[in-house]
């Protein structure tokens, strides 16, 4: 019985972690477009019919990065959350994955919008901006002002239909030894080459 009760908790904590890496790290860039608003309590989604086509016509990264690519990076690749907590997000294609060990000490969010690197750049939260080469492709790191400096890093690049990012959020007291950009930089330099041009 105390070691059924020790999984469950446990499993409970896991779960809570990865809620925390789907919300943080997955959300994150969105708050910045303003993808729904409310309407008498009730989500209204703000898509239009060409936004639907153009979301549609995205680079995504849950079905573009190779599980092998991910597994040489210490990723868990029966960790993938596609979208926000399942959901699809107008303008967005979505997806998130948390390293192997047990319980994890961070998440690896990918993304391809239709929306630019100047909304990324005018986001009053979005903080700490410098340029950045990654595998020979010019981009943009920073990170936002609901996490500290080694919490959490983000690079994003330039593409035909808005931009693509890679992120990282370490949830660890362990993985905050090590800073996320410096964790997020091997990690990136595998992954970026694979977002569209």
């Amino acid at each position: 019985m105390m070691v059924w009760l020790g999984e469950l908790g446990r499993r409970r904590m896991l779960v809570r972690r990865r809620f925390v890496v789907a919300t943080t790290v997955l959300c994150g860039a969105l708050a910045m477009a303003g993808c729904s608003t409310t309407e008498n309590g009730n989500a209204q989604p703000s898509a239009t019919t060409d936004q639907a086509v153009a979301t549609a016509a995205l680079w995504d990264p849950c079905t573009q990065i190779p599980d092998s690519t991910l597994t040489n990076l210490g990723l868990d690749v029966a960790s993938k959350r596609s979208g926000i907590l399942g959901a699809e997000e107008p303008g967005w294609k979505i997806c998130g994955w948390e390293d192997s060990e047990f319980p994890p000490n961070y998440g690896v969010g990918a993304y391809s919008t239709i929306h630019t690197i100047d909304e990324v750049r005018a986001k009053p939260t979005n903080i700490a901006f410098s340029d950045v080469v990654v595998a020979g492709r010019s981009g943009v790191q920073y990170r936002q002002t609901h996490n500290d400096a080694n919490e959490e890093c983000s690079l994003a690049f330039p593409t035909a239909s808005g931009f693509a990012q890679i992120d990282l959020l370490n949830i660890s007291t362990k993985s905050k030894s090590m800073p996320p950009c410096e964790r997020l930089k091997p990690i990136a330099e595998a992954i970026v080459p694979l977002f569209p041009k």
